[in-house]
């Protein structure tokens, strides 16, 4: 299993993310996405302008969002049973030993480290790489 080998912001890059965010590093665009209090990924990440796969719109049911959070599971809440269901339907796999969620219903209150193929960065982000 390959772990990501992205880097994290440097200092000045974390000084432009809004007090109280959570940090959310996605592989392998290798994009720092701030995430406000309450927000959850993928609305987050559009918000930013950030082309973000999802056929259902973030009401999971779809489960083409789902990311592989390689770092800081340990702090997220467990998955409501919406996700579970979505989850254990869903084609998507962990393939770097990660935990599998989906980014329209993970509200990440720490930093985290996620895998998602498909990310596209529109140059409004912190890029990393």
């Amino acid at each position: 299993m390959r772990r990501s080998t992205a880097t994290l912001p440097s200092d000045a890059a974390i000084d432009a993310v809004p007090e109280g965010s959570a940090v959310v590093l996605v592989d392998p665009a290798k994009l720092a996405i701030p995430i406000p209090p309450g927000m959850n990924l993928m609305a987050a990440a559009q918000q930013a302008g950030v082309r973000w796969p999802n056929v259902c719109g973030g009401q999971a049911q779809c489960g083409v969002c789902a990311v592989e959070v390689l770092e800081g599971a340990a702090c997220l809440p467990a998955p409501a049973l919406a996700e579970r269901q979505m989850l254990a339907r869903a084609a998507a796999r962990p393939r770097l030993g990660g935990t599998l969620r989906l980014a329209c219903q993970l509200v990440p209150s720490c930093a985290l480290r996620v895998s998602k193929p498909g990310v596209r960065d529109p140059g409004k982000v912190i890029g990393i790489g």
